[in-house]
């Protein structure tokens, strides 16, 4: 009321529901609605309102809303009684939300995981509605793109390289806040893909995280050993080294250990776990890039009406909320729909992605594998392809890469150079 631009500077954050006191909040509601209409906002003009409204006696009458004003000089501060007055605010809804789940919780028919990620949903909505990000200036983002453009130039990648050069090549690596999905049917090599880049990227120092919704953490460590040390994967499996074999894997064991990976094999893990361990992982140790596998294992609340193509569009959201809100690539894994199977041509299209059309459009990144041995086991063939259907900013296509099944690792072609690449 005493400089009307002042709510600029706080428009979006300063909203009446913030305040405690109720004629507070019934003044902030006609300081706002005049703001709406375009008018001018000072003493008089909001004390027509109120008096318009019928809510001026109930607003504390013109005698508050002049002691109000009288109380301050200036507005130079305003920020920071806004950060005060959100603070208190986001403490009493906090208290309120935790007496109501402390009632919920004693009543036996109440699921406690339902009941926690209830309360994680409205804690994270809560806190995400109320802190906003700035707005930049374009000045201030041309930094980190010419920073981009020059680590393309001096390394061929601009994000987080994945040790395949061929891929490298087109995706230019993975980018900070990006959602990559790599989808393929069952048996194609899914979460061998993964483990092989997330391998090449620790193994450049980069601390990463490997979410598993199906395997087991040490069925994962003896896949990563396989791939470090070129053990046959079925011989650690079972245990059968000879005395050569289990030294070599020992001194594998050493490298490993000393990898910055960090593995996650709770089953059942919902996206709201995922934001929370993700977050803690990223404070704690730096994590530089996200591996989940699958994104169709994720558990999702219940909720009435709701079909699975819901919960799963429901879990990409939130996947992208997570890359974005981290600042780290998030690679997903994801299943395709048996539906391919009855054509000829078994190479996965978009249309494949199992359960939702969703993760085509929350993606930045899709990609298929497709290895023609799968289907021909006569083929002869030991490449697979790797399919970008979809490329938010570059280009879409295939690449040839190698699979070893013995060690069920991916890698470089023997000529994995630019004229790998095939469009579409």
């Amino acid at each position: 009321m005493l400089d009307f631009k002042a709510l600029n500077r706080v428009e979006g954050i300063l909203t009446s529901k913030k305040f405690f006191d109720p004629r507070n909040a019934l003044i902030m509601d006609s300081v706002l609605k005049l703001k709406n209409n375009n008018e001018p906002i000072d003493l008089l003009t909001v004390t027509q309102t109120l008096r318009k409204s019928k809510e001026l006696t109930a607003a504390g009458g013109p005698i508050y809303l002049s002691e109000l004003t009288n109380r301050v000089s200036s507005t130079a501060n305003l920020e920071a009684w806004v950060l005060a007055l959100t603070e208190m605010y986001l403490k009493r809804e906090i208290a309120k939300s935790a007496a109501r789940m402390a009632e919920l919780a004693l009543s036996p028919e109440n699921d406690p995981f339902e009941l926690y990620n209830q309360f994680s949903t409205e804690l994270t909505d809560l806190i995400r509605d109320n802190i906003k990000g700035e707005t930049s200036h374009v000045s201030n983002v041309t930094p980190e793109t010419s920073h981009n453009i020059e680590m393309r130039e001096q390394t061929g990648v601009s994000g987080l390289p994945t040790g395949i050069r061929s891929i490298d090549n087109v995706l230019g690596g993975h980018q900070n806040s990006d959602l990559v999905y790599i989808a393929a049917r069952p048996g194609m090599g899914k979460t061998a893909y993964a483990l092989s880049i997330l391998l090449n990227m620790a193994e450049r120092g980069k601390p990463v995280a490997f979410f598993s919704l199906e395997m087991g953490r040490v069925q994962i460590v003896y896949r990563l050993a396989s791939m470090l040390s070129g053990i046959n994967a079925e011989q650690l499996a079972k245990h059968r080294l000879d005395r050569d074999t289990k030294v070599k894997y020992y001194q594998t064991v050493d490298k490993l250990n000393a990898l910055p990976i960090f593995i996650d094999d709770n089953a059942g893990i919902t996206v709201y776990d995922l934001k929370t361990r993700i977050r803690t992982l990223r404070e704690k140790f730096k994590i530089e890039a996200v591996f989940i596998d699958y994104v169709q294992l994720i558990s999702s609340p219940k909720s009435k009406g709701s079909n699975r193509e819901q919960e799963v569009s429901a879990i990409s959201r939130g996947l992208k909320l997570i890359a974005k809100e981290n600042n780290l690539p998030v690679i997903a894994l994801a299943q395709l729909s048996r539906s391919l199977e009855t054509r000829t041509d078994k190479r996965p299209m978009l249309s494949d992605l199992r359960d939702s059309g969703s993760l085509e459009q929350d993606a930045d990144v899709v990609c298929f594998l497709y290895r023609e041995d799968y289907y021909n086991k006569n083929s002869g063939i030991n490449t697979a392809e790797f399919i970008i259907a979809k490329h938010r900013n570059g280009r879409t296509g295939f690449v040839n890469v190698n699979f070893t099944p013995e060690t069920m690792h991916y890698s470089d072609t023997i000529k994995s150079q630019p004229e790998n690449y095939f469009e579409l």
